[in-house]
């Protein structure tokens, strides 16, 4: 977003507009999202945080991409982040439980290799998250994972964890498109929302 340092599409303009406490519903939820990587040109995760209805960013796949958006990002503007990021071998939704303090050795978008190793070598080794407890959606299209894999979205998960202990934090994998129909994942998103608050 140009002039706030968010290195991301948010929709709170320069944090002074459209902020998540007028969303006008019970829990400020933030949804994110991540841009184009590898050989996926359009991201699934990307197309539902902004079709979420809700405060969104679209991260970049990069780890100084979501450092620098970490850095910037302001606890006091959410109760909840929801965070969305694509699996590509997955068939169904994933809601992530757990983050681990591990980084593999896949070059993110800027062509950087920052593994295999510790995200934070004094961090402990997992963190849960927070934002599922209490959320029943469990369903065909919807089912519980403790892997969050070793790429950028365990990275997320993983800092937001840390940096945000107090609020509710949580990962959810979405299938590509061709598994499971873009109709069918804002409709299961829209329930997730729905029971998150």
């Amino acid at each position: 977003m140009s002039g706030s340092g968010f290195p991301a599409r948010v929709c709170w303009a320069h944090r002074s507009q459209a902020r998540c406490q007028n969303v006008g519903v019970g829990v400020r939820l933030f949804v994110t999202g991540f841009g184009a990587f590898l050989n996926h040109g359009e991201n699934p995760s990307a197309v539902l945080a902004e079709r979420s209805g809700r405060p969104h960013a679209v991260l970049e796949v990069s780890y100084t991409g979501v450092d620098d958006f970490l850095e910037e990002l302001d606890g006091g503007e959410f109760d909840a982040w929801l965070q969305i990021g694509l699996a590509a071998k997955a068939e169904t939704m994933l809601m992530e439980n757990v983050g681990r303090n591990k980084i593999g050795p896949i070059p993110d978008a800027r062509d950087e290799v920052h593994g295999p190793g510790p995200i934070d070598a004094a961090g402990p080794s997992a963190v849960g998250a927070t934002l599922w407890q209490g959320v029943a959606v469990e369903s065909e299209e919807v089912k519980a994972s403790v892997d969050a894999g070793g790429y950028l979205c365990n990275y997320l998960l993983y800092r937001g964890l840390r940096q945000f202990p107090e609020k509710r934090i949580g990962f959810l994998h979405v299938p590509p498109f061709s598994v499971m129909p873009l109709e069918r994942q804002v409709e299961a998103l829209s329930r997730i929302i729905e029971e998150i608050g």
